[in-house]
């Protein structure tokens, strides 16, 4: 893209589960590739998405392929000026226990002690931290494997960790940088792939992540611990892989799920022979801990 001129913004206001399913058709899905996603929280029940182009023709076309129907959409072009630096701007730091995502823009105030700080910049996958779900499953990481003078809640710390439809690898990397583990990170869009191994090389766990591309859970290996930070469907659909994927005494933590949506899904893991650890929910979204009852 030149650097004269500036990108035009399909901008998308709704509901949070529309614009969360509209930020991954935007950021994997389109025929015409975005220059950037960027995905905001307004207030507790709204999200907007912010999809840049290198032309006003891709971005038309990408909002007449997407179901726009009575949501708030509009297309302009940026001001001439450093967009990508505005962008990133926009996204405050993240503290979610020991852990502070913050992009290159706040490079320098990053809190002194801070245990494990994550550098993730806004770009093509979805997954800044900045979202409730993954936040709220770094809080989950942290109630189940952070050190603490009380008895712990897992047996031992985790040996073999996946990161299941990993986006930007925000989970993968903190795995990698806290319990100082090999972590398989894997996603269905090779441009999620892509992201996820050049942020673990920022943040200087490179030789610790690795990630490929799969649909699903790929190979026979068996993890201690699962992150899903997906959607309530494929994590339903995708329930006995996920438990056969397991260890004994293996944890998974679940989120992309709406509250409304927690039920549902907790009942359909149940049948597959887990027990719920832990629930809670952040703006509007659950996130659950779930393992085995019964499993050697």
């Amino acid at each position: 893209m030149s650097n004269s001129a500036p990108p035009f913004a399909l901008f998308v206001r709704g509901p949070n589960a529309v614009i969360f399913d509209l930020s991954d058709q935007l950021g994997f899905e389109m025929p015409m590739q975005a220059l950037a996603v960027s995905v905001f929280e307004d207030g507790a029940d709204m999200m907007f998405v912010q999809a840049l182009f290198e032309t006003e023709a891709e971005a038309r076309a990408c909002a007449d392929a997407l179901d726009l129907a009575g949501l708030e959409h509009s297309i302009s072009q940026l001001p001439d000026e450093d967009w990508t630096s505005k962008s990133q701007a926009g996204l405050p730091p993240v503290e979610a226990g020991r852990f502070f995502i913050y992009g290159a823009h706040d490079g320098d105030n990053i809190p002194m002690h801070t245990p494990y700080p994550i550098r993730i910049d806004a770009g093509l996958a979805f997954g800044t931290g900045h979202h409730g779900t993954t936040k709220g499953c770094l809080l989950a990481f942290e109630d189940l494997c952070a050190p603490r003078s009380k008895v712990k809640k897992i047996a031992h710390w985790p040996e073999t960790i996946l990161d299941l439809g990993c986006g930007s690898g925000v989970l993968a990397i903190a795995a990698a940088k806290s319990l100082n583990r090999a972590v398989l990170a894997t996603d269905v869009d090779m441009d999620a792939v892509e992201v996820t191994a050049e942020n673990a090389r920022i943040n200087d766990v490179g030789g610790r992540v690795t990630a490929v591309q799969a649909d699903g859970i790929a190979g026979t290996d068996k993890f201690d611990l699962i992150f899903a930070n997906i959607l309530a469907g494929p994590l339903m659909v995708l329930a006995p892989d996920i438990t056969e994927a397991l260890a004994g005494g293996g944890h998974v933590i679940l989120a992309g799920l709406l509250d409304a949506q927690a039920d549902k899904v907790i009942a359909c893991y149940m049948a597959c022979g887990l027990h719920l650890v832990r629930r809670a929910s952040l703006d509007g979204w659950t996130i659950l801990t779930m393992a085995y009852l019964h499993k050697l």
